[in-house]
């Protein structure tokens, strides 16, 4: 007996071959404390004041963990917000169709 092959079977999810995360911005660890102490003054301004962004979201492959994508975000709550949609996309699409949708060259 045969077993019918599935009609556009769609693979693996994206999320089987890279993974998301919350990762400090490129700068070394002065630039990360002075962003740290910053996003802390502008808390204490009562949000008057625009606070750095200490994190961006960075989507590495799982195999060799090399960088796929960095969102660096303008805004401090944005990275969370930016993580959940990244990760919950990563979920839907394959990986082909991650990477055309977020448009990252592939080498």
């Amino acid at each position: 007996m045969r077993h019918p092959v599935p009609v556009g079977d769609p693979g693996p999810a994206a999320s089987e071959v890279y993974v998301a995360d919350l990762e400090p911005r490129p700068g070394g660890r002065v630039r990360h404390w002075a962003r740290v102490a910053g996003a802390f003054v502008a808390e204490l301004a009562w949000g008057l004041l625009p606070g750095p962004t200490v994190h961006d979201v960075v989507v590495r492959r799982r195999d060799d963990r090399s960088e796929v994508l960095r969102v660096p975000a303008d805004e401090p709550g944005v990275p969370v917000r930016m993580l959940q949609a990244v990760r919950d996309e990563l979920g839907s699409v394959g990986p082909e169709e991650f990477l055309a949708r977020w448009s990252v060259r592939t080498p």
